[in-house]
């Protein structure tokens, strides 16, 4: 029997859902890669861009090169916090909210793609599993 990783199924997957949503979101200007932290901040409306490196677990300058592209794109806008001078709150405009929603039906599609075929217990077995995995990695 082959050797079998779960890193290889990880990356499979990986590339198989940026492919699957890549061209629609070029066609509005955004790459998979952004549309993670549209997906982050339209969730979490006022964050800063300390709370999406932190939570994200992603180096604060590469956070704050992208957050800079996407408000010059338009899809943010960024506010000064209200108590911290040196700090800015960010928040999807109209264009990243709209990215929000057509990200969100994309990821729905995928999925539905993705189980077409499992029973209810063997996708909730799945999803169990997959969560006992992720809270290991943490």
């Amino acid at each position: 029997m082959q050797e079998q990783l779960l890193s290889h199924y990880v990356d499979s997957l990986h590339r198989d859902v940026s492919f699957f949503c890549g061209e629609r979101l070029r066609k509005k200007g955004i790459s998979v890669g952004l549309m993670y932290f549209v997906l982050y901040v339209y969730k979490h409306p006022g964050c800063t861009p300390a709370q999406i490196a932190r939570d994200l677990a992603l180096d604060r300058a590469y956070v704050l090169r992208t957050i800079n592209k996407l408000v010059n794109k338009g899809f943010f806008d960024r506010v000064s916090h209200p108590t911290d001078g040196r700090a800015t709150m960010l928040y999807t405009t109209a264009k990243g909210d709209e990215i929000f929603e057509m990200s969100r039906e994309m990821l729905h599609q995928w999925d539905m793609y993705m189980l077409e075929g499992m029973s209810e217990p063997e996708k909730e077995q799945l999803f169990t599993l997959l969560n006992k995995i992720q809270q290991k990695g943490r």
